[in-house]
């Protein structure tokens, strides 16, 4: 498993390095990357640190408003960590969920189906905020944005829907009967995979259902405060620091996390190009290189300490 996981590190790391390095050769702006060693950047990643640590608040308070059992902060901070270091390696980072549902279940000592059930109550909140406010930035930006755009516009919809569609299927469970059983290779496989989904759904359910609304109002600023909080890393990088680049900074932000929805690997080629739209070649390269670097080592770290924090739990 180790092994694996380190595979696929290096692996995504080289063609997200690849990629950055391309784009920084054709824009003329490899050169830029030294300019990394300067106390912006310092200040760019306690931004990013403060972020991770918000992210971590949210699930904390996610996680105990349905379940009853209490963990340190670090404990989830290391989860938020793991989740983002596997969905870093992963396309559409749909490899950080599974992550972090694992560990919340070992953690809590729930069932592995509502860890996952609240889990992905937990990356609604992320996809819907981000997609939506990349929606309005995007706009802004026609033509050049129009792929940003459809795919901003695709995840907001998907997730709503099937956010809708999930809780729906999970308060209604008791009206639809259980299949006859299928004697067939097919028909076994069909009737497993039917029965987890409404185990999942039930869970889904409650969890959406049973949140109070104080908890939502609360778990969508903290949404909305992280991610504008990595936003605002970019602005060390630049060389000046206006209202409008600041403004600029937090869209280019929302708009590259909407658009590494795309399944390529690390969100390499769509981050770029997101980025571009309203910041300089010099900035988005240092950028993403430090976004992507950092978070993949502040995961890495996390990995390899979890299992003496949680000896220690």
């Amino acid at each position: 498993m180790e092994s694996r996981i380190t595979r696929s590190l290096i692996a995504t790391a080289l063609i997200v390095g690849a990629v950055a390095l391309a784009y920084g050769v054709a824009t003329s702006s490899l050169t830029s990357l030294l300019e990394l060693y300067s106390p912006g950047t310092l200040l760019s990643i306690a931004l990013l640190t403060a972020g991770w640590a918000i992210s971590a608040v949210r699930l904390k308070i996610l996680v105990e408003s349905t379940v009853k059992r209490r963990l340190p902060l670090v404990e989830y901070l290391a989860v938020r960590l793991i989740g983002g270091l596997m969905a870093s390696l992963t396309p559409s980072a749909i490899g950080g969920e599974p992550a972090r549902a694992y560990y919340v279940s070992r953690r809590t000592g729930i069932p592995l189906t509502e860890s996952y059930a609240i889990v992905i109550y937990e990356v609604y909140y992320d996809v819907v905020a981000v997609s939506v406010i990349a929606v309005f930035a995007s706009i802004k930006l026609l033509p050049l944005s129009t792929p940003v755009l459809l795919v901003s516009l695709f995840s907001a919809t998907a997730w709503l829907y099937a956010s809708i569609r999930v809780s729906s299927t999970g308060r209604l469970r008791h009206l639809d009967p259980e299949p006859e059983e299928n004697k067939g290779f097919l028909g076994r496989i069909t009737g497993r995979l039917r029965r987890y989904y409404f185990k999942f759904a039930e869970s889904y359910s409650r969890v959406a259902a049973g949140t109070p609304l104080s908890v939502k109002i609360v778990l969508w600023l903290l949404t909305l405060v992280y991610n504008t909080l990595w936003g605002l890393a970019v602005i060390p990088l630049q060389q000046h620091c206006t209202l409008g680049d600041i403004l600029r900074s937090v869209e280019a932000y929302y708009l590259m996390q909407s658009f590494s929805m795309l399944p390529t690997p690390g969100g390499s080629g769509a981050a770029e190009y997101a980025l571009s739209l309203l910041l300089d070649p010099s900035t988005v390269l240092k950028y993403r290189v430090l976004y992507y670097y950092y978070n993949v080592l502040l995961g890495v770290v996390a990995l390899l300490l979890y299992e003496k924090l949680a000896a220690g739990g």
